[in-house]
């Protein structure tokens, strides 16, 4: 297999491990809800620490990785976001939960753009699109299997173990 096939795949992965990690607290929104005593609107302000640090960092952490190489700072922000997803488990409130998921959101912030960067970098400008395209879609696939890996887990084992799992997931990436 060449090389560049394989880093499709290691990205296409990652897409996938990046929206199971993002759609898993909406899947476990009532569950967390319920188990942290938070109001409909504390779990609001839960939802927007994640999308205003991801949104503040895109620029900044896709400009590290121009800086610093790609490869190794997606290694390090998957270790980032997989450690906060497991630490999402450990919260034990609304102010915990805020943190936590706003230090996720600083970590998943860099994974498109330094996806982008590596894509830009082994792929021919003809096939970078389809790679790209690739990669969007396999992220889209893992918002859209979230339920079917979160529910069962947090049936059986409830709804912190979800996080555990979900972050040994992207470590093991």
């Amino acid at each position: 297999m060449k090389r560049k096939n394989i880093i499709l795949t290691m990205l296409v992965i990652l897409g996938v491990v990046t929206f199971l990690d993002r759609i898993n607290i909406s899947v476990a929104g009532s569950a967390i809800m319920n188990d942290l005593h938070l109001t409909p609107s504390q779990w609001g302000w839960v939802q927007s620490a994640f999308i205003l640090s991801y949104g503040l960092m895109q620029i900044p952490m896709g400009a590290f990785g121009d800086r610093k190489g790609h490869r190794k700072v997606l290694a390090l922000i998957v270790l980032w976001w997989s450690l906060f997803t497991a630490f999402t488990g450990m919260a034990g409130g609304l102010v915990s939960l805020l943190v936590i998921r706003f230090m996720f959101g600083i970590g998943e912030a860099g994974s498109s753009p330094c996806s982008t960067g590596v894509i830009s970098r082994w792929f021919k400008k003809e096939e970078v699109g389809k790679a790209q395209g690739y990669v969007w879609a396999a992220s889209r696939m893992g918002g859209a299997l979230t339920p079917f890996v979160v529910i069962p887990v947090m049936a059986t084992v409830g709804w912190r173990t979800a996080f555990y799992l979900l972050g040994a997931l992207g470590i093991v990436w």
